[in-house]
This record gives C-alpha cells, sequence and structure tokens, in this order.
C-alpha cells in the first residue's frame, strides 16, 4: 500500500501537519474522482485534519491510535456523512509525531481502542 504524503497543507492557523495518508483514504475521501478541484481537494483535506485536531485536542492523554469521525462524500453519496476514521501516531523525521489515516476497514480489530 502507497502513501500519499501531505506536507504542505495548512490549516487556517498556519501550522504545517506532516501526514501520511494511505491511498484507500484519498482515493475514496479526499480525492473520490478526477473532476475534483484542487481547491476542493484541499477543503476536504482540511475538514479531516480539522476533525483530527479537535478530537486531540479532546482527549487528556493519547494513544498511538486514535479513533475520530470526520464528515466527508463518500461515493456513491454526495452528501456528507460522518466517517469514522483512525490515526496511527508514530515516529517519524527527527522523532516528531507523524499520524498515518486510516479507513475503518484498514485497522485491525486487536487493535482499536476501547475509548
Amino acid at each position: 500500500m502507497r502513501a500519499v504524503f501531505v506536507t504542505t497543507s495548512k490549516l487556517p492557523n498556519d501550522k504545517r501537519y506532516p501526514t501520511p495518508y494511505i491511498k484507500p483514504l484519498w482515493k475514496v475521501g479526499i480525492a473520490p474522482s478526477e473532476s475534483i478541484s484542487d481547491e476542493e481537494k484541499s477543503q476536504r483535506l482540511r475538514d479531516v485534519l480539522m476533525a483530527f485536531r479537535l478530537r486531540i485536542a479532546s482527549q487528556t492523554t493519547l494513544s498511538p491510535l486514535i479513533d475520530f469521525p470526520a464528515m466527508l462524500s463518500m461515493p456513491p453519496g454526495e452528501i456528507p456523512q460522518p466517517v469514522p476514521l483512525f490515526a496511527l501516531i508514530q515516529p517519524g523525521e527527527q522523532n516528531r509525531a507523524m499520524a498515518t489515516l486510516l479507513l475503518p476497514n484498514e485497522v485491525s480489530a486487536t487493535i482499536i481502542p476501547m475509548n
């Protein structure tokens, strides 16, 4: 499985988030078709990262695997729906935390956190 690295994406507060998206999330949730504009991809990416950031802010302690809901338009529908996503936190370059965002079917039941 190949990753889509998103390292230059910015949220409104100008913070950068080094985040590899595994291809299924990118293809299904961020860029499900060729006709989606770069602006819409950026908006979808921003929405997912903001949902992730809000979930982290609500945690008193962080585990290596975090579940969080995000509003996404998943095929075949056009209406955004809450989609459960997961973030796997690991050390990246220079021992900085890096998050890999996953769809529920990419996470084994043995590692799902029981929050």
